[in-house]
């Protein structure tokens, strides 16, 4: 008995392909919410401010300090003192907030002038005691 050859083909219900399509969807409007929310945090948290005062505080003897960067390379520096800026920032409710801002070397400190614009960034950084 001689049984001739049958080519079977599935059909996938119309449920399935509109479930699989739904999910992938979803997926997709996800991330796509997923990175436009990663971004926004970001931008409301740049502050950008005048200074209002430079301060050196010398130290009593001269240091080496040793630094690590955000990519992991060591860096060694002599200095002679801390140099601070405190940078006035407007904040949304109207009222000023005033941020202490350590500089790590003596150029940078001396290329910014009091009445400068200086963008304290989204970084934390302490505020002034008064």
């Amino acid at each position: 008995m001689d049984t001739p050859n049958r080519v079977v083909k599935p059909q996938l219900p119309l449920r399935v392909i509109l479930s699989a399509a739904g999910i992938g969807l979803l997926i997709v409007a996800f991330l796509v919410i997923a990175f436009y929310q990663s971004g926004r945090g970001l931008a409301d948290a740049r502050m950008t401010g005048k200074i209002i005062s430079k301060e050196f505080q010398p130290l009593p003897s001269p240091e080496r300090q040793i630094t690590i960067n955000r990519s992991g390379s060591i860096s060694a520096q002599d200095t002679t003192g801390q140099f601070l800026i405190a940078v006035e920032v407007p904040q949304k409710d109207g009222s000023n907030k005033i941020f202490n801002v350590w500089l790590n070397d003596k150029a940078r400190y001396d290329a910014v002038k009091v009445g400068d614009s200086f963008d304290v960034g989204p970084f934390v950084i302490p505020d002034i005691k008064k």
